[in-house]
Formats: structure tokens, sequence, C-alpha cells
């Protein structure tokens, strides 16, 4: 068998960046997500830019916020 293709790499480290997540881990993720159906893995990486781009820390409170 050849090598892994390069997206599913890219992927594999990125995952492994998340705390907690190791190579088995990051590589059964990948694996999932690339049979997952389509709607699923739009709506993770949807969840992952909402988080980032809709939620603050507030500056008088120190809570999350939206």
């Amino acid at each position: 068998m050849g090598s892994t293709p390069a997206p599913i790499e890219r992927l594999i480290t990125a995952l492994k960046r998340l705390p907690g997540i190791g190579e088995k881990s990051a590589t059964r993720l990948s694996f999932y997500l690339l049979g997952a159906p389509d709607a699923v893995v739009r709506e993770l990486g949807e969840a992952i830019e909402r988080l980032k781009h809709e939620i603050v820390l507030c500056q008088i409170c120190f809570d999350l916020t939206d």
C-alpha cells in the first residue's frame, strides 16, 4: 500500500494539536470524518468556525459570551 494522502496527513497533524488527542485518536477521527456524511463534516467545521468568531471573553466578568 502507498503512503497516506497529504490531506489526511494534514488533518491528523491538526487534530494531534488538540489536548488529549494522540496519533491513534487523530488517525481514527480523520478516517471517521473521511467516511462521514458531508452534513456531519460541514456541521463540525461550522461549529468550530462559529466558536472562534462568535464567542468572546467578557472584559467585565470574565465569562464566555456571544
